[in-house]
């Protein structure tokens, strides 16, 4: 009786099981993050050729493998393949999904060239499993306007937002490894959201998710065009997933209000790092991080993040 008069027990429920779920993904996605940026030990020794000073050094798998990987200069345009972080050796993805093909690494986080363990950044976990509480915490409000697919789609955006915004705070890059395999897989789960039972077909959402992406999409393109030094590319690639998550929750408004709210967080602690000096007006900041955290509060709140009368 408890259970069926208050949405309270279930929201407790929710978030204990989808807490233990956050945590079993942060691990995954706390491992993929030390992929994206060598190590920093081992990109010394590449750098400086550390590895074939040191005396007596045995020819180890790692440093075979550091011996062939190409100048990190030769990268800088681009976003940094997936690596091991200690034989610098690039890892193939499971085709489709942000995840390596090796079922050693994704079973123990093994890597098959170095044999050396891959342990999950624990910020990644912590957040990944909180963010997930969160959302179970919350999903009894939501009864209304998310189905199991929607739930499902909130939980892929923030299992694969999380460790793309520490990719991007680390390297200031957005990888196609892991920004590419989100746009089926959400695009999949809000169509089924949208056009499935019990709140299926709508329409309307449909429609404001597909308007979204591409409002937000052209924004960051024409801001990318304008000024190509002020925006990343890998910013641009990002934009139509938040858009389209922004506009399935909120419509196209919603969508425009969470940029909103991405660039002035963004400028706000930019002008902040700036006057306290912990970093120079040359020293860029990494916008990913925003543009995801202001997609999931429009997510969460279920409408454009302004003031509700």
């Amino acid at each position: 009786m408890a259970l069926t008069s208050s949405p309270l027990p279930w929201a407790v429920l929710a978030a204990a099981v989808l807490l233990a779920l956050g945590v079993a993904l942060g691990r995954v996605g706390g491992r993929v993050v030390h992929l994206f940026g060598p190590g920093l030990a081992a990109h010394q020794d590449v750098v400086t050729g550390g590895v074939g000073e040191r005396a007596g050094a045995p020819d180890t798998p790692a440093t075979a493998a550091t011996a062939t990987v190409p100048d990190p200069e030769e990268e800088h345009d681009g976003p940094p393949p997936p690596r091991c972080p200690h034989c610098l050796t690039r890892l193939r993805f499971a085709r489709g999904l942000p995840v390596v093909a090796s079922r050693e690494f994704r079973r123990s986080g093994t890597c098959p060239h170095c044999s050396e363990r891959v342990r999950p950044d624990p910020a990644v976990v912590g957040t990944t499993a909180l963010l997930f509480a969160l959302v179970g915490a919350l999903t009894p409000t939501h009864l209304t306007d998310w189905s199991p697919f929607g739930l499902l789609a909130v939980l892929w955006l923030v299992a694969l937002g999380v460790p793309l915004s520490a990719v991007d705070l680390r390297v200031m890059r957005l990888p196609d490894a892991l920004v590419a395999p989100a746009y089926p897989v959400a695009a999949l789960l809000l169509a089924a959201a949208v056009l499935l039972p019990p709140f299926g077909p709508d329409l309307e959402r449909g429609t404001g998710a597909l308007v979204g992406m591409a409002l937000i999409t052209v924004l960051y393109w024409l801001l990318w065009r304008i000024r190509p030094g002020g925006l990343g590319f890998g910013d641009v690639k990002l934009s139509g997933l938040t858009g389209l998550y922004a506009g399935w929750a909120a419509g196209p408004v919603g969508a425009l209000v969470a940029a909103f709210w991405a660039f002035a967080a963004f400028s706000l602690l930019g002008v902040a790092l700036l006057l306290l000096r912990r970093i120079t007006r040359a020293e860029p900041l990494p916008l990913g991080p925003f543009m995801l955290a202001a997609t999931l509060a429009t997510v969460l709140a279920g409408h454009p993040l302004l003031p509700q009368p």
